[in-house]
């Protein structure tokens, strides 16, 4: 049996969903369905935790979709980090390390043959180097889970990736939340 490991860069993949499909998906649904009946032996999920003293609203949401996270078997979550800006006075925050955190983690749990293929769910054109990197050397299988329309998507994960999984509407079907 296949093992495999899903690596979800969890701000691009909330606001893909929502972009493209403006509903809510329930994450174990949606990784259960990705890999079918090849063996799942972890899911990380890279975030970056909002500052309660920020948000106070937002910073209880997140923490109660965390304590739904972590009812998920084989599921990590990977803190980055926010860190304030100023611009023309007003602040916002940027997330830092998380994008790191998931490349690393590829790249490395590649090299320790902890999965056979792996399913990258981000837009983000960065990861390409990453996955160029585990497919030349260790020669796993890279999956790029795209989600959203044409221009949302990465052309860049697309031409490394050994294949491209477009989540449609029937795909969301399956894994929604019903409100």
């Amino acid at each position: 049996m296949v093992k495999i490991a899903i690596y979800i860069d969890g701000s691009n993949f909330y606001f893909s969903i929502k972009k493209k499909f403006n509903v809510k998906v329930d994450l174990d649904k949606f990784c259960k369905k990705l890999s079918g009946k090849n063996n799942l032996v972890n899911i990380n999920y890279y975030i970056a935790s909002v500052d309660q003293t920020f948000n106070h609203d937002m910073y209880a949401k997140q923490q109660s979709f965390f304590d739904h996270l972590r009812k998920i078997s084989n599921l990590k979550i990977v803190f980055g980090r926010l860190e304030k800006r100023k611009q023309d006075g007003r602040e916002y925050f940027v997330e830092k390390a998380t994008d790191v955190n998931l490349a690393l983690d590829l790249v490395l749990d590649g090299q320790a043959w902890i999965y056979d293929e792996a399913y990258l769910i981000s837009n983000d054109g960065d990861f390409s180097g990453a996955v160029k990197a585990v497919r030349e050397r260790f020669h796993k299988k890279i999956n790029y889970v795209a989600i959203g329309t044409n221009k949302m998507i990465s052309h860049h994960l697309k031409n490394v990736s050994t294949k491209t999984i477009r989540i449609d509407e029937n795909f969301i079907k399956e894994v929604k939340i019903e409100d």
